[in-house]
């Protein structure tokens, strides 16, 4: 027996929301005014919200609320009352980023249904199970997951997955990217992403100081394709998924309707027939209302060089042929046609320079026939020429969603009675059990001219109009030879749906009013004596043996060293020295991964872990039992993840970079709980399993995964302002990139002072070793109070968030 699949659809608008369920969505997923990770798409207010839960529910449709952002400490309050309100009005689910809203939830609305967002980094089985222990209901995996990767991790922990099939790809981890938020202060992780990836980039030699060739200098080296996984979908249901995701808030209902229509029949063909749904129709709609090309992603283990569009960041919809030639004085370009065109359809040229050129056709043409079409713009014969916009396709699918259409019948049945000296009784019952019974204020009379017939009465009831009823039988008992008015029947049967609507909308009466509080935490009462009041001591994160040699000549407290392969040598270096060593995890440990890892740190003397994900934090305490800290990556936002943290028995913690000075002050000190703050460093702005290089045959695109360049700075993304993003290989040869200017405090940690921080750390990655020593030594006298002038020697630096943050 199959368990139930669920098509989950986008909305962000209630005329999307309308084509989502028309076109055949199991559940819809949207954000509130409030709180919400698309903070620029329209969104729904409190009204629109609770009449969006009352559509949805009617036609059996679940609705889920996305929550999906990292929140502040002052926002809680405001935020538990918002999601208080969602409860009430009966919104089955709501979909979560934030580790320290999670823990709120469970201790004040346990019964509230909780997704993990997709922004939570999932990726493998122990940060799975992890919350699924914690009582969420279902996981949003990472899009870099292979099918065969979820397969395990469904098979692993049972745990209700949820998986993205079609539409826009982020080219980082979601969750691991800061490239907004540091270049422009708007925050991926606060729902105000500016789409940096979608910009041209040179790719960068930093070895010979020169762009690398063949390739034009400047590409759309970032740009994901779009997802596409129609063909496949069949083998997305016996993998273990339970829910089909379809990205596109930000899309048109047209867009949504298309989408989720083909889909929808994809599912039910497999479900009902038990073979896989082909239909080149359906993928000409689904590439005509939007795409960046397609790709299969990394689910069907698509070549890395087939996830990027390098050409182009937008739609590039259909072809519709070359230019044959131009016509300078008539502005009209000749070409043979692919596809029909009608006027009202938009068209684009691709320009030998990379130029888009578009505008609107104006003539009819028929496939195969030569026409010309009036455009104005550099255009040449050869030239690429795009349908961007297919005006009769967009009527079309705005039939499927009209206000007056339901396409999604319920069936009801009906028994009503018409008995002389009585009222009209009529009776309604639904597909959920649903029961109305209503009696009129009219007594049935003897017919004096014409009595009422069995026919009218049917045809009456029948009357559902635009409501999404459908009477599947009607039971009439009628006296012979009476007279009712028909507009009695209409009122009845008006009533009667009245009920049946107010009963399939009931959800939230039955659940409890409820005033939850913020729980309490285990903080500790500051005083002078308290570690904010104390010398702060230094730590440092590095990958290199190089780098550590000079590191242990210092007066460093601790190492967080991340290349595993030297780790045995790092460990002597650095206990040779007394000085402790802790392990530095990847953001990104996928299950076989973390199982050799886990063997490997079990037979080294290593001090304690700095968990770089929920998986290796819960396997670092859980199964390793030795110290570990929760490193930034896990976006500790506000003082209840932080208590999380220590709940789950961690012993620090590194908050998220994107807090500033202030809010890193009014985070709580939890008790058993030391926090650091990274003061100096090249941030990590993205974590990719896309590389780069694989455009230019500078890394062997089959490798699995690539291990070429490992810690090696030799490469990087030039933007329009001429900032390089330098870029390095993981242990596991995944693309770590790198922000263009270092994050430096060493003439301002007189403002480290008050702050409730123990350690200050420095990460070291592309600098020598004469910068290594003479760093590390300028923060030393920083903390003795001896702060130096920023000199202009050092070159492009940042404050990172420290003093401007993120909205």
């Amino acid at each position: 027996m199959r368990r139930e699949i669920e098509l989950l659809a986008p909305a962000g608008s209630f005329e999307a929301l309308r084509a989502a369920v028309q076109n055949g969505a199991n559940a819809i997923y949207l954000g509130g005014a409030e709180f919400s990770a698309r903070a620029y798409a329209s969104n729904f207010d409190r009204e629109q919200l609770e009449e969006a839960v009352d559509y949805a529910h009617m036609r059996g449709v679940k609705i889920y609320v996305t929550v999906n952002t990292l929140i502040k400490d002052r926002e809680m309050e405001g935020l538990l009352g918002y999601i208080t309100f969602l409860y009430q009005i009966d919104v089955d689910a709501i979909i979560v980023q934030d580790l320290g809203l999670v823990k709120i939830l469970r201790e004040t609305l346990p019964e509230f249904e909780v997704h993990c967002s997709t922004q939570m980094t999932l990726h493998n089985s122990e940060g799975v199970k992890l919350l699924k222990n914690m009582g969420m209901s279902r996981v949003v995996l990472a899009r870099e997951l292979s099918l065969e990767e979820i397969k395990t991790i469904y098979q692993t922990t049972e745990m209700e997955l949820e998986v993205f099939v079609h539409g826009a790809l982020c080219v980082s981890y979601s969750g691991q990217c800061l490239m907004s938020s540091l270049i422009g202060g708007r925050s991926g992780n606060r729902g105000r992403c500016a789409q940096p990836c979608r910009r041209m980039y040179e790719l960068y030699d930093l070895e010979k100081g020169e762009p690398v060739q063949p390739i034009d200098s400047q590409a759309f080296h970032m740009s994901m394709r779009d997802l596409n996984t129609f063909d496949h979908i069949h083998q997305l249901i016996d993998s273990g998924v339970t829910s089909f995701k379809i990205e596109g808030r930000m899309k048109k209902p047209q867009y949504v309707a298309s989408i989720v229509g083909s889909y929808r029949q994809a599912i039910d063909h497999y479900l009902e027939h038990n073979q896989a749904f082909k239909d080149e129709e359906l993928q000409w709609e689904m590439e005509q209302m939007f795409n960046r090309k397609f790709t299969k992603g990394y689910l069907f283990n698509s070549q890395k060089t087939e996830v990027i569009n390098i050409q182009k960041p937008n739609n590039r919809g259909v072809s519709l042929g070359e230019v044959m030639d131009y016509h300078t004085k008539t502005k009209k370009m000749k070409i043979k046609l692919l596809r029909d065109i009608e006027p009202g359809d938009g068209i684009e040229v691709w320009g030998q320079k990379k130029e888009e050129i578009g505008g609107s056709v104006k003539i009819q043409g028929s496939k195969g026939q030569v026409v010309e079409i009036e455009m104005r713009g550099n255009i040449q014969p050869g030239d690429e020429v795009y349908k961007t916009l297919d005006i009769s396709l967009n009527k079309e699918l705005e039939k499927t969603y009209h206000r007056q259409v339901e396409n999604r019948k319920i069936n009801i049945r009906a028994e009503i009675k018409v008995e002389l000296g009585n009222p009209c009784e009529l009776s309604l019952w639904d597909d959920r059990g649903n029961t109305a019974f209503v009696k009129s204020d009219f007594i049935v009379e003897a017919a004096q001219k014409v009595a009422v017939d069995k026919e009218k009465i049917v045809k009456n009831v029948s009357k559902l109009g635009d409501t999404p009823y459908h009477l599947e039988n009607v039971q009439v008992t009628l006296d012979p030879n009476v007279s009712v008015p028909l507009s009695v029947i209409n009122d009845i049967r008006r009533k009667a749906i009245e009920i049946i609507n107010a009963q399939r909308n009931v959800g939230y009466k039955g659940r409890p009013d409820v005033i939850p509080h913020l729980p309490m935490l285990n903080d500790i009462i500051e005083d002078k004596y308290s570690h904010a009041s104390r010398r702060k001591g230094l730590v440092v994160k590095c990958d290199s043996i190089m780098h550590l040699r000079e590191v242990v000549t210092k007066d460093v407290h601790r190492v967080y060293y991340g290349d595993f392969k030297t780790l045995q040598v790092a460990i002597d270096l650095c206990h040779g020295k007394k000085i402790e060593i802790y392990f530095k995890s990847p953001s990104i440990i996928k299950d076989q991964e973390m199982t050799h890892l886990v063997e490997g740190l079990s037979k080294l003397k290593i001090d304690g872990v700095l968990a770089g994900d929920l998986g290796m934090l819960n396997v670092s305490i859980q199964n390793l039992k030795i110290p570990t800290i929760a490193d930034y990556s896990l976006n500790i936002f506000n003082s209840y993840t932080a208590q999380l943290m220590a709940d789950m028995g961690a012993k620090g913690m590194t908050p998220s970079l994107e807090l500033t000075l202030r809010e890193m002050k009014g985070l709580k000190s939890i008790k058993g709980l030391d926090t650091e703050a990274v003061s100096y460093g090249k941030l990590p702005i993205m974590t990719m399993e896309y590389c780069p290089l694989v455009q230019v045959e500078k890394c062997d695109q089959q490798c699995a995964p690539c291990k070429y360049y490992q810690y090696d700075y030799r490469w990087g993304l030039k933007d329009h302002k001429d900032i390089i993003f330098p870029f390095t290989k993981d242990y596991w040869g995944r693309t770590i990139l790198f922000n263009g200017q270092t994050l430096y405090l060493a003439d301002k940690l007189s403002d480290f002072k008050d702050l409730k921080v123990k350690w200050l750390r420095l990460e070291f990655t592309d600098e020598t070793k004469e910068d290594v020593t003479s760093t590390i030594t300028q923060y030393e006298k920083g903390l003795m109070g001896k702060e130096e002038p920023l000199k202009k020697k050092q070159g492009t630096f940042t404050r990172g968030h420290y003093y401007r943050g993120v909205e």
